[in-house]
């Protein structure tokens, strides 16, 4: 292949590169708070400031790590810990990440960090190998489930109509919104966990601009964990706690789920398609439709959910309740952790009582849910997409639309 031809996604792969010149990325952050306020654009002046102020930040850490001096006090034997804090279990060491150019090892890198969405698009699975592309789909197949097209019921008719009562002519009557039409795409299989997460911080997704909402700019130093370090919330010092590789990351805002997102090249699911794969509906004729209370039937089972009546009290490994996977087989639907999605609660809610709201949709119940209505595959909550809290995660989509056909990808 050449370099030519592999130019674009090089350029996905590649910004590691240029992130890591600090001059490249304060010229650039003191240019655009200059323009930005030269022009009266806060959101070119914050974008601006922030990358000046990450620039700044990194070079004083370098400063103090090559005195042996971390972010937080030095206490004796070497472990570093945040003012006040206790000192943290031994850390999983990272990953060694290569520098090379050469393709192969670009693609095997993405590969490694579970990116193999970027690879099979349409402007990139037609620049990389054979073999390659297949080892692509394998890790696609293995870590997403397809949610076929159809029709799902959503908000009042969602919850009151399960299977085996089909949704009454009166109401849908009563909300236009309440049949929705989902096109198909793929959803994880898993949560994403801390492992996968911590691929993204190694790699430096928090200081990559470009992945990143420009609304949520502004607020990039405030996403940090235990040690001031930008992590999850309940991290520390930019690695996740020992042992739990396998447990859902948390701690998360919405737009750390949506940067972690395009970083693999994914999506947050929609609340429908979310539903949809959850439920799994049936539609025995145009509009009428009839979907699963729970992805295994009517009534709730302890052992085939994480709940707060199932005893566990906190995240569990996200394949410990195969049981409960849906009928597509994708686990952990509901309880363990809420999970985010990409609509705003004012798109999910009906127009008789709609209002304007930032808040983002969650779905599926966690391990400290009490009520087993409120884990249900139609029960929706909201949170503000800012929280960071210990009992929301990620599970991302893709379209199956913008994915290469085997024939495209051998052309």
């Amino acid at each position: 292949m050449s370099a030519a031809i592999l130019s674009p996604l090089r350029g996905c792969l590649r910004w590691r590169e240029v992130l890591d010149s600090e001059a490249t990325i304060g010229a650039a952050g003191g240019a655009l708070l200059f323009i930005g306020i030269a022009c009266g654009q806060p959101v070119l002046a914050g974008a601006g400031g922030v990358g000046a102020c990450m620039v700044a930040r990194n070079l004083i850490k370098r400063g103090l790590e090559s005195r042996g001096v971390g972010w937080g006090e030095q206490r004796p034997g070497g472990v570093r810990v945040a003012d006040g804090g206790e000192p943290p279990e031994e850390p999983t060491p990272p990953r060694p990440r290569r520098n090379s150019t050469n393709e192969n090892d670009l693609v095997d890198e993405m590969l490694a960090d579970r990116r193999y969405a970027l690879l099979l698009r349409r402007e990139t699975a037609c620049q990389i190998e054979q073999d390659q592309y297949l080892r692509a789909i394998r890790a696609l197949d293995e870590s997403m489930v397809l949610t076929p097209a159809g029709s799902v019921l959503v908000g009042v008719a969602a919850e009151r109509e399960t299977l085996g009562h089909e949704a009454t002519t009166s109401l849908l009557e009563a909300g236009a919104e309440a049949i929705v039409r989902v096109e198909p795409c793929y959803l994880d299989r898993y949560t994403v966990t801390n492992a996968d997460f911590q691929s993204f911080v190694d790699a430096g997704g928090y200081e990559a601009l470009e992945f990143w909402p420009e609304e949520a700019l502004p607020a990039l130093f405030d996403f940090v964990d235990r040690a001031g370090v930008t992590a999850p919330r309940y991290w520390s010092d930019g690695r996740h706690p020992t042992g739990e590789g396998q447990l859902p990351v948390v701690g998360v805002s919405w737009y750390e789920a949506v940067a972690y997102a395009r970083w693999v090249g994914k999506r947050l699911p929609t609340d429908a398609e979310w539903t949809k794969s959850c439920a799994w509906p049936i539609e025995s004729a145009p509009g009428r439709v009839a979907q699963r209370r729970y992805p295994w039937g009517e009534s709730f089972d302890t052992r085939k959910a994480n709940l707060w009546s199932s005893g566990a009290g906190k995240p569990v490994s996200v394949d410990t309740y195969p049981d409960g996977a849906t009928v597509g087989g994708v686990e952990q639907m509901v309880g363990n952790v809420w999970e985010w999605t990409s609509s705003t609660l004012d798109e999910t809610t009906p127009q008789a009582v709609r209002f304007p709201s930032a808040l983002r949709t969650i779905r599926g119940g966690a391990y400290n849910t009490y009520f087993e209505n409120q884990a249900t595959c139609h029960f929706q909550s909201a949170e503000h997409p800012l929280s960071r809290r210990p009992n929301i995660g990620i599970r991302l989509a893709i379209s199956m639309d913008v994915l290469a056909s085997s024939t495209a990808a051998q052309g």
